[in-house]
């Protein structure tokens, strides 16, 4: 009897959440792996990744009163994926970079993101409304996040010293991101959860999770910023130690606090030290960026006398429209008046074509001008329907024009409502916030701009997770600035 007891307190959905947490970089790694060494699209990872989240929510369905709100929600998002996915079926050309699997996938994704965020913000705050456990559930969250981030690096500098890493930008040989997918997802993972980790360097804390926390900052700062290679990883932590110390600073001033200077010194001088390893080592970014801007006289446009100011395959397609040697069955009419759009806005504002992230913006809002269909705006001209150079790689605006203005509402909103909500008590409590709550509202404001400037974040899975970790500690935060249960 008593060992039954000692296992109902350890298999908890509270403890359940938290091991997906902690199993997040293991599963991306063994997602990685096993694509490439039996080169396939799918994974056994795929399949273990929705168990613990599905075992969740049936077990909430069956156990809690919240059966009706969970079947009507359900049915909204199936009703939305019907209708986009129907939708899109009419986009697809020869021209489309995916068909209808490769949508779905982005569909599922992004649905179970939201069922994630649905099970981390039920038993995390709203199931249990007694102070000490909101107190207890944050402090679970935070372990289980510095553990994650703890494997994330390991496993990188793993990977890199056993020369087993994948280049971040395959087509240059350059950059490390390790047994993981993406670069900018990885980079992106690894910022945020460095906001939420920082504050736990403070002295209240015990000094072993202080050591093992600085460990952490420095590792991941050699790695963002001289071996990953995007802006995001090099700018982004020189970014996020500042944005610390500037906290630290008003915070304790604005509450008369003797400012720790120790804690300044250190976070000034972990800054100061990845940028004298970046000005002596180097950074993969900065070198990226130089062959970049290497490029960009490389391709002649000879229509207007000068460098291209798009891509090589994209001025042949135009080249062809102008010929009229397109037909629709390889490019919709709306889709060829896009890009020559694209074209003419490009040399009139002379953009590098090495500029995609612009360059995609630009060809998106002028589809969407171009197709003039309300039920393309509501519902999403489809995210793989397009050139593959053109696919939106910045994720806001993407859920607006790919998946419309319901996909919007469904997918991002939630996440902007929280963050909204955030700032706002912040600013109403303003006496009452301290660091841990101000850093964690910061990091859901950098979560959207990384998510719109770079990319890829909602839509990896282990950084959707981490987001809406981070989103439901914002929540219990606020409550507990409010003090109101």
């Amino acid at each position: 009897m008593e060992s039954n007891n000692r296992l109902k307190r350890v298999i908890t959905v509270e403890n359940l959440l938290c091991l997906f947490i902690i199993i997040c970089p293991i599963l991306d790694a063994a997602s990685f792996i096993f694509r490439n060494y039996f080169n396939t699209s799918l994974s056994i990872a795929t399949i273990l990744r929705p168990i613990i989240p599905i075992i969740v929510i049936i077990y909430l369905f069956f156990k809690d009163k919240i059966k009706i709100p969970l079947i009507i929600s359900g049915m909204l998002y199936g009703i939305y994926a019907v209708i986009h996915l129907y939708i899109f079926k009419g986009l697809i050309t020869e021209s489309s970079y995916g068909g209808i699997t490769r949508e779905l996938q982005y569909l599922v994704n992004y649905t179970f993101m939201i069922m994630n965020l649905f099970n981390y913000l039920y038993v995390f705050v709203f199931r249990k409304r007694d102070e000490t456990s909101r107190k207890n559930n944050i402090a679970r969250l935070r372990v289980a996040m510095l553990i994650s981030f703890t494997i994330y690096i390991a496993l990188v500098f793993i990977a890199i010293l056993s020369g087993t890493s994948s280049h971040t930008y395959l087509e240059d040989q350059m950059g490390y991101k390790g047994w993981f997918e993406s670069g900018n997802s990885v980079g992106a993972i690894m910022l945020l959860m460095l906001f939420n980790t920082l504050p736990l360097i403070g002295k209240e804390n015990n000094k072993k999770i202080r050591i093992w926390v600085l460990i952490d900052i420095i590792l991941s700062g050699i790695y963002l910023t001289t071996l990953l290679g995007t802006r995001v990883g090099l700018f982004g932590f020189l970014i996020v130690i500042f944005i610390y110390v500037v906290v630290s600073i008003l915070i304790n001033a604005y509450h008369n606090k003797k400012i720790s200077k120790k804690i300044v010194t250190i976070a000034a001088g972990i800054f100061l030290i990845m940028s004298i390893v970046v000005a002596l080592f180097g950074s993969v970014t900065l070198t990226r960026r130089k062959l970049l801007n290497e490029r960009e006289d490389l391709i002649y446009d000879d229509q207007i006398g000068e460098s291209a100011h798009v891509t090589g395959d994209i001025l042949n397609i135009v080249k062809e429209i102008n010929n009229n040697e397109i037909d629709e069955d390889y490019m919709s009419k709306e889709t060829q008046r896009a890009l020559i759009d694209l074209y003419n806005y490009n040399n009139e504002h002379k953009i590098s074509y090495t500029n995609m992230r612009t360059l995609q913006f630009v060809y998106h809002t002028e589809l969407v001008k171009e197709q003039k269909d309300i039920g393309l705006v509501l519902f999403g001209n489809g995210y793989m329907s397009h050139f593959y150079e053109l696919i939106f790689e910045m994720e806001v605006p993407a859920f607006l024009y790919n998946f419309g203005i319901y996909g919007f509402i469904l997918y991002f909103v939630p996440f902007f409502i929280i963050t909204v909500y955030g700032v706002y008590i912040g600013i109403k409590y303003i006496k009452r916030i301290n660091i841990k709550f101000t850093m964690s509202i910061l990091s859901l404001c950098f979560a959207i701009a990384v998510s719109f400037l770079s990319g890829y974040t909602f839509f990896n899975s282990s950084a959707a997770t981490t987001i809406t970790i981070i989103a439901t500690i914002v929540i219990l935060e606020s409550i507990k600035v409010k003090g109101e249960n």
